[in-house]
């Protein structure tokens, strides 16, 4: 503990440090029109706690974590738990097309369309490397 308090005081002055451009605080991305878009870079697949309010259970679901970059050129962090959308970036990422806090990215919602095992509906996406000239 001592060792961690000498760390700390030897910190400079944090009141004259510059802000980042990114909230660490993630908002759970729920798009609600096709076509709506984000941009940035995706973090990290990561496990997250969720209650369902109707049986009170709590899940772990895995969501990507991604910066998403405003038009101001602001980020923020969002994430989402869509099956297929974490399903998709895992793939890309294996395959070496999605590089975690380096590959920028569009994620585009494109809809919901009806499953072929059920009667259900699933979100579905497009997630496209951007090409910086």
């Amino acid at each position: 503990m001592n060792n961690e308090l000498t760390k700390v005081i030897d910190l400079p002055n944090l009141h004259e440090a510059e802000t980042a451009q990114h909230d660490l605080v993630s908002e759970y991305w729920t798009p609600e029109e096709v076509g709506e878009y984000k941009v940035g870079v995706i973090v990290d697949i990561k496990e997250e706690s969720y209650t369902n309010d109707k049986t009170g259970e709590t899940i772990l679901l895995p969501c990507i974590i991604m910066l998403s970059q405003e038009k101001d050129g602001t980020f923020n962090s969002i994430r989402n738990g869509s099956k297929r959308l974490v399903g998709a970036v895992e793939d890309a990422e294996e395959k070496g097309e999605l590089v975690f806090g380096k590959t920028p990215v569009k994620v585009t919602y494109t809809g919901k369309k009806k499953n072929k095992t059920n009667s259900n509906q699933s979100d579905r996406w497009s997630v496209r490397p951007l090409i910086i000239a």
